[in-house]
C-alpha cells in the first residue's frame, strides 16, 4: 500500500503509464485483429526502444489488453451447445422485463443457471424469450424450463442504433424460446426491493401527468416514457438528465454530504481536532450514492458515475490536494478498469468530456466571489463551454444539436439540482409514512405547465439536424480545439481546419445511392439523390410497438439530413406495411400522391416521374386477387444504372411483365418475395439479365429464405449475390464510372460480437 501511495507521488511515471493503458483499451476494443490494431503495436514498441517514457506507454497499453482479453472471457463470453448437440437446455431464470404480455409472451430474463452452469447474479447473462403459456409473467418471477437458445442477432443497418451493441453492453447474449407449457413462478428475494421500490414509486406518483419523468429521475428505468417523449426531451437538449449520470450522483452525495455534516452539528458530536470530519461526511454521501444506483439496478451510466465518484473521493483523501487534470486520467483508467467495453457507451465521452471542460472554464475563469453575479457568470460560461466543446459529440452521435438548450439548460441544471430532484427525494420518503398526493399534483401542475411552456419553442429551435458527420470530423473538431488551448501558436489549430475542407472536396461522392434495409422478413428500401429520397416499402411491425420504420428508416433519414419526395407501398402485406403508419404520422403522407393518388390502400398506378434527374417508373398489373402479385414493380434508372424492385411477386406476374414488353433489363434487382422459389423464373432472370441481386430476407428465418433452388438460378445467370439477413443492410453507390457495394456487417462489426 505504501508502495502504490508513494507511486501517485510520481505524475509523470503514473500519467504515462494511464495514458498508454487508455490509448491499449480504445485500440483493442476498436480495433483488435485489425491492420491498424497491428501497426499501432509496432509503433509504440518502436517508439518506446527509443524514447524511455514510452516504455511506460507501452506497459500501459500491454496492460490493457490483457485486462480487455480478461474482462471479454470472465463477463462477456458465454457458450451455448451446438443446437446440432442439444436442441432443450434446462435453465433457472429470472424476468427482467415483460416486453409484451400477449401471447405467445415476450421477455428479457437474467439466466442464473444454464445446464451444469451457475452463475450470480451479477454475472448472469441475459436473453430474449418467447414464452407459449397461461401463465401470467411479471417482472421479477422466476421459473426453471426447457430452453431452445441461439446467440443474439439483430437487424444491422448503417447510421440507426446498433441493437447488437447495445446487448452486448447490457449482457444480452441469447435469444430463444421456453419448451415448457406450464410453468411453476417462483420469487426471488434479492429482486425483490428493487421491484418493490419501482412499484411503490409508480403508486406514489400514479396520478400525476409527469409521471414518467419522475419514475425515470428516481429509478433510471425510462419504459414510462412513450417515443413522444423521448423525442420531446431530445429536442429541448434535455435527454441528459433523464440519464442518471454524474449529474445525479453528484446531487444525492452532496445531499447526503450536507445533511451527515448537518446532523454532526446540530448533536455536537465531539471528535479530536486531528480528526477530518470531512472523511465521515463523504462516506455517508457515497452511500446515499451507491444506493440509489443499486435502486436504478446498476444501470451502465450510474455505475461509471459511482466509480467515477470513489476514484475522485479516493485521489482527493490520499493526495490531499484539491482534485487537479491527473484525477480525471486516473477515474477514466479506474473506469476502464472495472470495464474497459464501457467504452461502446457514447455517455462515457459525454461525461469524461464534461468534467475537462468544466475544468478549463474554471480554470481561465475562477469563481473570485461567492457573490450571485458571480456565480451566474459562471454558470453562463460553463454553460457555454459546454456547448461548444460538446458540440462535435453531439453532432456525431446524435446528428443536430439543440439550439434551444444552451439556453434552457441555464435553467433546468438549477432547476433540476435546486428543486426538483430534492423535492422528488422528499415526496418518495414521506409517502412512506403519510399521504401527500395533494402536494405532489401540486407540484406536477406546475411542473406540466413548464413543459407546456417549452413545448411552444419552434421546432426550429429547438432541434437542428445536421445529418450524419463521419469520424474525421470528430477527431479533427478536437485536434483544432487542443492545438487552440495547447500551442503558443494559436495559427497550428487552422491544419486540422484545412485537412477538413481538402476532404470535403476532394471526397468523391456518388451520383446516387440504393440503400436495402436489414427488416428481418421483410422489405424496406431508399433510393437517395442530391439528399433527397425515394423510399418503397415500410418493413414489419411486431407487437403492435415495434415497427422497423420507428427503429430504422425514419432515424436513418434523420441522420442522413434527407428530404422525402417520393413513397411507394408495394402491398400490404405486414413484412412491406408493417410501418407505413409511423412513417404517415411523421409527417410523409404527401410523398404518396404521385403513385397512390386516392389511398395507399390502392394499388399504384402506372406512371413515370422525373426524381432529381432519375427516372421512376411503375408497371401496370391486372387484378390477381391477390396481395403478392399486385405488387408494385418499380424501375429506377439513369442513363448508365438501374434498379428493379419487384414486391412479392410471383412467377404469374413475372409472365406478364415479360408479355408486355418492358424494358425489365437492370443493374441490381432486388429478388421478388425475398428469394421464394414460387418466384425468380429462369425467363423473369434472363429479361432482366441483373449483375446484382439482393434478397431481403431474415438470418436463419422461418421460410428458409432464399430458397436454394433461386439462388442456383441466379448463380447460373452470373449475377453477384447479398442477403441481408446475412450481410446487413446493402448499399450500392452508383458512380459515374464504376459501382461499389457496402454492407453493415462488413463495415461496422467488431471482433467480440458473435456473428
Amino acid at each position: 500500500m505504501d508502495r502504490f501511495f508513494s507511486h501517485l507521488k510520481q505524475p509523470f511515471t503514473s500519467v504515462w503509464i494511464c495514458l498508454g493503458f487508455v490509448i491499449g483499451c480504445i485500440a483493442t476494443v476498436f480495433y483488435y485483429q485489425t491492420l491498424e490494431f497491428t501497426i499501432l503495436t509496432i509503433f509504440i514498441v518502436i517508439v518506446s526502444a527509443y524514447f524511455k517514457p514510452f516504455l511506460n506507454v507501452l506497459l500501459g497499453f500491454i496492460c490493457a489488453i490483457c485486462s480487455v482479453v480478461i474482462n471479454f472471457y470472465v463477463f462477456y463470453s458465454f457458450e451455448i451447445p451446438e443446437s446440432s448437440e442439444k436442441y432443450a437446455l434446462n435453465a433457472d431464470v429470472i424476468i427482467e422485463e415483460v416486453i409484451s404480455a400477449k401471447v405467445p409472451q415476450y421477455i428479457k430474463v437474467k439466466i442464473l443457471s444454464l445446464e451444469a452452469s451457475t452463475y450470480p447474479t451479477f454475472l448472469a447473462p441475459s436473453a430474449l424469450l418467447s414464452v407459449n403459456t397461461d401463465n401470467v409473467l411479471s417482472k421479477g418471477d422466476g421459473f426453471s424450463a426447457s430452453l431452445n437458445l441461439k446467440y443474439f442477432r439483430s437487424n444491422k443497418n448503417f447510421n440507426v442504433f446498433d441493437n447488437e451493441q447495445n446487448a452486448f453492453i447490457n449482457k444480452t447474449f441469447f435469444k430463444g424460446k421456453v419448451l415448457n407449457k406450464s410453468l411453476e413462478i417462483k420469487h426471488y428475494n434479492d429482486e425483490s426491493l428493487i421491484i418493490g421500490y419501482q412499484q411503490f414509486l409508480k403508486n406514489t406518483y400514479k396520478n400525476t401527468k409527469l409521471l414518467w419523468l419522475y419514475y425515470a429521475l428516481l429509478s433510471g428505468d425510462k419504459s414510462l416514457m412513450d417515443f413522444t417523449d423521448k423525442q420531446f426531451m431530445q429536442s429541448l437538449g434535455l435527454s441528459h438528465l433523464l440519464a442518471i449520470s454524474g449529474l445525479h450522483i453528484s446531487l444525492i452525495f452532496g445531499f447526503a454530504y450536507m445533511f451527515m455534516r448537518f446532523v454532526f452539528i446540530k448533536v455536537n458530536i465531539m471528535f479530536e481536532q486531528t480528526k477530518n470530519l470531512s472523511i465521515y461526511y463523504s462516506i455517508a454521501g457515497f452511500l446515499a450514492a451507491f444506493l440509489y444506483v443499486y435502486l436504478s439496478n446498476f444501470l451502465v451510466s450510474a455505475t461509471r458515475a459511482l466509480i467515477m465518484l470513489a476514484c475522485c473521493l479516493l485521489l482527493y483523501f490520499i493526495a490531499i490536494q484539491p482534485l487537479r487534470w491527473r484525477s480525471i486520467l486516473f477515474a477514466l483508467v479506474i473506469v476502464l478498469l472495472v470495464n474497459p467495453f464501457y467504452l461502446l457507451n457514447p455517455g462515457l465521452y459525454f461525461s469524461f468530456l464534461a468534467v475537462a471542460i468544466i475544468f478549463i472554464v474554471l480554470n481561465k475563469f475562477p469563481i473570485v466571489n461567492t457573490g450571485i453575479k458571480s456565480k451566474l457568470l459562471s454558470m453562463l460560461v460553463i454553460q457555454v463551454g459546454l456547448f461548444i466543446g460538446l458540440l462535435p459529440l453531439s453532432l456525431y452521435f446524435f446528428n443536430g444539436v439543440s439550439i434551444a438548450g444552451l439556453v434552457i439548460n441555464l435553467m433546468a441544471i438549477p432547476l433540476l439540482s435546486i428543486v426538483i430532484l430534492p423535492l422528488l427525494i422528499v415526496f418518495t420518503l414521506l409517502s412512506s409514512f403519510i399521504d401527500i398526493s395533494v402536494i405532489i399534483l401540486a407540484f406536477d401542475n406546475i411542473l406540466h405547465y413548464i413543459f407546456e411552456l417549452l413545448a411552444q419553442i419552434p421546432q426550429a429551435i429547438r432541434w437542428v439536424s445536421t445529418g450524419k458527420v463521419d469520424i474525421t470530423f470528430l477527431v479533427f473538431s478536437y485536434a483544432t480545439m487542443l492545438l487552440l488551448y495547447l500551442m503558443p501558436f494559436k495559427w497550428l489549430a487552422l491544419l486540422p481546419i484545412a485537412a477538413i475542407t481538402f476532404n470535403y472536396f476532394v471526397k468523391n461522392e456518388p451520383l446516387w445511392q440504393l440503400h436495402v434495409f436489414d427488416v428481418g422478413h421483410g422489405l424496406m428500401v431508399l433510393i437517395e439523390k442530391d439528399k433527397h429520397a425515394f423510399v418503397y416499402d415500410f418493413g414489419p411491425s411486431y407487437f403492435n410497438r415495434y415497427s422497423r420504420t420507428r427503429s430504422i428508416l425514419l432515424p436513418y433519414i434523420k441522420a442522413k439530413n434527407l428530404i422525402v419526395t417520393t413513397s411507394i407501398l408495394s402491398h400490404e402485406d405486414n413484412d412491406h406495411a408493417g410501418g407505413l403508419k409511423h412513417f404517415i404520422a411523421a409527417g410523409y403522407k404527401d410523398t404518396f400522391t404521385q403513385f397512390h393518388p386516392n389511398s395507399t390502400h390502392d394499388v399504384c398506378i402506372e406512371k413515370s416521374i422525373n426524381f432529381n434527374a432519375l427516372t421512376v417508373q411503375s408497371f401496370k398489373s391486372k387484378t390477381f386477387e391477390n396481395k403478392n402479385d399486385d405488387s408494385c414493380v418499380v424501375k429506377v434508372f439513369s442513363s448508365d444504372y438501374s434498379v428493379l424492385l419487384t414486391g412479392d411477386i410471383s412467377t404469374s406476374r413475372e409472365a406478364l411483365l415479360i408479355d408486355a414488353n418492358h424494358n425489365l433489363q437492370s443493374t441490381v434487382m432486388l429478388s421478388p418475395h425475398h428469394g421464394s422459389d414460387t418466384s425468380s423464373s429462369s425467363e423473369f432472370i434472363d429479361a432482366v439479365r441483373p449483375k446484382i441481386v439482393i434478397h431481403s430476407s431474415a438470418y436463419k428465418g422461418q421460410w428458409e429464405f432464399p430458397k436454394p433452388a433461386v439462388l442456383s438460378r441466379y448463380k447460373k445467370a452470373g449475377a453477384k449475390q447479398l442477403t441481408t439477413g446475412k450481410v446487413g443492410q446493402i448499399t450500392v453507390k452508383f458512380y459515374s464510372d464504376n459501382l461499389v457495394i457496402e454492407t453493415a456487417r462488413e463495415q461496422e462489426s467488431y471482433w467480440f460480437i458473435k456473428d
